[in-house]
């Protein structure tokens, strides 16, 4: 009896700590910090087999590359490197070179995620893990300004990228050769586009639900209360005929 009621009492036990071992698992999120700022995610990370992964836009862009997704082949562009995953493939290619992953992108509801680590050392920048918060580090990598040439972002060291703002939008304001009228910041794509499947992000916030959007171009009331200084606007979403995009442009205030 004593030893029945003893196998009871340690498989209670052992089933109360597998609960509460995934309860914590599911509960404690991971932070994901990019050249010391703090990124927030629509989809938040998820963490498998022993990887973290994040949504594919979230991350290329706040790392300066220039995606295009279609037919599930993601191809990024950034920092001079061209990093190409397909989903459910452990197979990559780095600058032409074909790399091996622990662990393929996959899509969970809407959203495309793909693993943060091999992302961002492929985008040139390195990566902390701090196991006791749960917060993954990047530096090294993402965009530095320069915009106004129609060819989007240059750091200007000798080691730029472009996004070349000038193949999705045009007649794109404020920027540094243009005069502006401080109301609105606006853009007219050069193709027609989805409006659902835009998003417009300034200064790394989603500011989309904000923003008037049709086929033909956006527009963002601002009434001239942006602060002086570099400001950052990023817009991604997918063109009538399946394209999907990712560009922007950097202006001073």
């Amino acid at each position: 009896m004593n030893s029945t009621i003893a196998r009871n009492a340690a498989a209670t036990i052992i089933a109360a700590a597998m609960f509460s071992s995934g309860a914590l698992a599911q509960g404690v999120g991971v932070s994901v910090v990019v050249n010391g700022q703090a990124m927030t995610f629509d989809q938040p990370p998820v963490e498998q087999a022993g990887r973290v992964f994040v949504p594919l836009r979230g991350i290329f862009e706040r790392l300066g590359a220039s995606v295009v997704y279609q037919n599930g082949t993601i191809n990024a562009t950034g920092n001079g490197r061209t990093v190409s995953l397909k989903i459910g493939s452990t197979s990559a290619n780095v600058n032409g070179q074909d790399e091996t992953l622990d662990s393929p992108p996959f899509v969970t509801g809407s959203r495309t995620l793909v693993p943060l680590r091999f992302v961002a050392q492929a985008l040139g920048a390195n990566v902390d893990w701090n196991n006791d918060t749960s917060t993954v580090t990047i530096s090294g990598s993402g965009y530095h300004g320069g915009a106004g040439s129609g060819n989007g972002y240059n750091n200007g060291n000798g080691n730029g990228y472009s996004l070349r703002t000038d193949q999705f939008l045009a007649q794109y304001r404020p920027n540094d050769g243009a005069a502006w009228a401080g109301d609105a910041i606006r853009a007219q794509f050069v193709a027609p586009i989805r409006p659902d499947s835009i998003r417009i992000v300034l200064d790394g916030n989603d500011v989309t639900a904000y923003t008037s959007i049709t086929r033909a171009g956006f527009s963002l009331p601002v009434h001239n209360q942006l602060q002086t200084g570099l400001h950052r606007v990023r817009v991604s979403g997918e063109m009538l005929d399946g394209t999907h995009f990712s560009t922007g442009w950097d202006f001073h205030v």
